[in-house]
This record gives C-alpha cells, structure tokens and sequence, in this order.
C-alpha cells in the first residue's frame, strides 16, 4: 500500500542529516563500517557540544547537545548539497561526522561576524558564544533568511564607506552611524554641486539646503551625478539609486517649499544626514538657522561672519547595547552520551521504525 500523504509529512519531517544518512544507508553509499565510525564520532561531538554551552554531566545537557549536533550536520549537509540526498550520503562517505559539525559551526560563525543591520562602528554586539547557543538549534530557512539580510547590511556599509572615502572622509573616521545617512548625503552633495565634494558640517548642510530653495538644483549636479555612476562599483549602485530616489521624493519637496521655515526643515532633516563635527563656529551658523527668534528677525538668513560668541552647542550621539551571558552548570557522562546516541540512531535505522524522529 502506497504511503498516506501524513506518513510522507512525517519522513520530511526529519533533520536533513537522518534523511541523507537512511537514504546512504539503503542505496550503499553509506557502508556499515562507515555507520560505525559515526556512531563511534558523534557521542564524542556531543560531549563537546555539551561541555562549551554547560557542562557534559547533566543528561538535559547530553540530549540538548544531541540536538544540536545533529542540526549542525544538518545545517551543513543540506547548504551544501542543495537538499540533493545522494550528493549529502556521498558527504557522509567522504568526511567525518565530526568535520560535517564543525562545517556547520562555521556557517554560523560566519553569519555572527557579518553585521546585523545597516550601522557601522557599533561596538558592542551579541557574543558568539550566546550567538551560537541560540543558532545550532535553528533551521535552514532561518539560517538563509538571516544570511540574505546580513549581506544587504554588509553591501549597505561597504557602500557607504565608499561614499564617505569618495567625499574625501577616510573609514576610520566614520563611526556609529547609519550607513544610509552617508549615502543620502553624498547623493544631496552632489546634486547641490558644492565644490569641493565633501561631508558637510551642520552650517554647510543648511547653505545647501538654502541654495537649493533659492535657486533650485543646478544642472551640473545633475551632470555630476552621472559622472558619480559611472564610476561607482556596479554592487553598490542599487543602494546609491535608493538612497538617490529618497533625497529626490523625501526631502527636495520639503526643502523646496519655501512655506516651510528654516528652523522647522533643519529639525526634519538633519537626522536623516551623515555631518562631519563642527566647531564653535560652525555652532553659530547651526543655532542661527534653527533659532525661532532669529529667524523671525533675520527672515532665515544667515551670515558667515556673524559673532560666535553667543553661541555654543555640545553633545553627543551614542548607542549602546547589552549583552547578556548565560552560564548553566549540569551532571551525566560520556558513556551516557555514547549510550543515548547509539540507541537512538539504533532504532532509526531500524525497518519499521519511525527514523530518527526525536533528534529534532
């Protein structure tokens, strides 16, 4: 009798590891020595496993480490293979159990050290240790749907370092900041045409958002864009086009709409832009546009040359995150290790038996 459509559920339903070591098994590319040379393996990853996240002498901490482990090959198995179960037994012919471990380890290191989100210079973060805690026990799905992310943030910050370098601002002087504000700034720099091309301070942003309201954008920053692209590396172009369209159908219509006071667009805008730091008489220049008081006297205008003595502005833009570490302490053995490992993969090779369903 053909197998019910919940029977087949439950078969994939198995770690991907379990379905390739059945399938190698049952089409002889697994041999029985090989079959012993995991089971003989694999308690001994176990203890490992279980000894890093605790300690090996608890028997929640063996099964928890059993778990693990197999998800860790599983993990490893099926990114490598593609979900191709003879291509994943031929890996379990050609390598060790153990080494098939420490592969999935290593995607997952890998995938802790790219960043997060789209912030560059942040230094505190999670550590690898609780990372990988958390991460040995996640799925495929999981682990690819986190990857694709953490590649956009990294192309995100390795294009907005080459915004910054192209304004003439060196990386390591760029730091816990949104790397998106870098990018919309260069893109506002250059269609403002300012000469020379470079990250403005608070004073400069103001005098470009004034040229523009006077004069609106000036054809040759339109041309200088374009230059800007051809030169730009074809990865990073996408996100400079993004960040391009926000500046375009975001922040121009406001700057551009001259019912809209100084004061009030600086309040909206500023946070959105990367600014070099400025000095006191930079201050002057920045309190001056955003002063209600000064804008109703002066009607907005500002004057370079005006006294700073009046004015001060200090502060500081910090981000802070928290990392806490969890420490468990436990009680079992290696023998117990062996013993629940072998019996369970025991009676998942067995005919009729419900193939490894519990290591999941």
């Amino acid at each position: 009798m053909p197998p019910s459509s919940q029977q087949v559920a439950l078969l994939d339903d198995r770690p991907f590891f379990e379905r390739a070591l059945v399938y190698g098994v049952r089409n002889g590319i697994v041999t029985q020595q090989k079959l012993a040379d995991i089971l003989n393996d694999a308690p001994k990853g176990m203890v490992q496993i279980a000894e890093f996240f605790g300690t090996q002498y608890l028997r929640p901490n063996i099964e928890e480490a059993r778990a693990r482990i197999v998800n860790l090959v599983s993990l490893f198995l099926e990114e490598g293979s593609g979900g191709d179960l003879a291509s994943a037994a031929r890996s379990l012919r050609d390598q060790t159990f153990l080494s098939h471990s420490r592969g999935g380890s290593e995607m997952l290191k890998r995938l802790w050290a790219m960043p997060e989100d789209g912030s560059y210079g942040v230094l505190a973060r999670q550590s690898q240790k609780q990372f990988l805690e958390d991460w040995s026990l996640r799925t495929l799905a999981e682990y690819r749907q986190a990857l694709a992310q953490r590649q956009t943030h990294q192309l995100a910050i390795a294009a907005g370092l080459w915004f910054a370098e192209n304004l003439g601002m060196a990386a390591a002087d760029v730091s816990t900041v949104a790397v998106e504000s870098v990018i919309r700034t260069a893109m506002l720099v250059y269609l403002s045409a300012t000469t020379p091309a470079a990250v403005p301070n608070a004073a400069g942003l103001i005098a470009i958002f004034d040229a523009i309201r006077k004069k609106g954008v000036p054809a040759k920053g339109r041309k200088r864009l374009q230059e800007i692209f051809k030169v730009v590396p074809e990865p990073y172009r996408a996100v400079a086009r993004r960040e391009l369209q926000r500046v375009e159908t975001e922040d121009l219509p406001k700057v551009l709409d001259a019912s809209q006071p100084m004061n009030q667009l600086i309040r909206d805008l500023e946070p959105l832009y990367f600014l070099r730091d400025f000095g006191p008489e930079d201050a002057s220049l920045f309190d001056a546009a955003v002063s209600e008081d000064w804008q109703r006297i002066t009607g907005g205008k500002t004057d370079d040359n005006s006294p700073v003595d009046d004015f001060s502005l200090s502060g500081s833009r910090h981000r802070t995150q928290t990392c806490i570490v969890q420490s468990r302490s436990t009680r079992s053995g290696p023998q117990a290790a062996r013993r629940r490992f072998q019996e369970a993969a025991g009676a998942r090779l067995h005919p009729g038996r419900r193939a490894l369903r519990d290591a999941g």
